[in-house]
C-alpha cells in the first residue's frame, strides 16, 4: 500500500538535505523528448535591447529566456483570439 506524502513535506526534506527520491515511481519515468529549437538571429534598435536586457534582469533570466517567454505569450494569445 502506498502512503500519500504532500508536496510541502517533501519540500522541507529537500530543504533539510534529506534524499526524497523514495517519495517517487522511478520504475516507469515519463521522459519527454525536448523539443526541437532552431536558431533565429535578430537585428534590433539598441533601446529595444536595453529594454530587454532590463526586463530580463528584473526577473533574474537572460535576454534570449525573456523573448522566449514573450514570444509564447504572444502566440498563446493570437491562438485564442483566433478561435474565439
Amino acid at each position: 500500500m502506498t502512503s500519500t506524502v504532500k508536496a510541502a513535506d517533501i519540500d522541507r526534506e529537500f530543504d533539510e538535505g534529506k534524499d526524497v527520491l523514495h517519495h517517487f515511481d522511478l520504475s516507469k519515468p515519463i521522459v519527454e523528448d525536448a523539443p526541437a529549437n532552431r536558431k533565429v538571429n535578430l537585428t534590433l534598435p539598441d533601446w529595444m535591447v536595453k529594454r530587454l536586457d532590463t526586463e530580463a534582469c528584473n526577473l533574474a533570466v537572460s535576454r534570449n529566456a525573456l523573448i522566449n517567454i514573450w514570444l509564447a505569450e504572444r502566440i498563446r494569445h493570437e491562438d485564442g483570439a483566433r478561435t474565439r
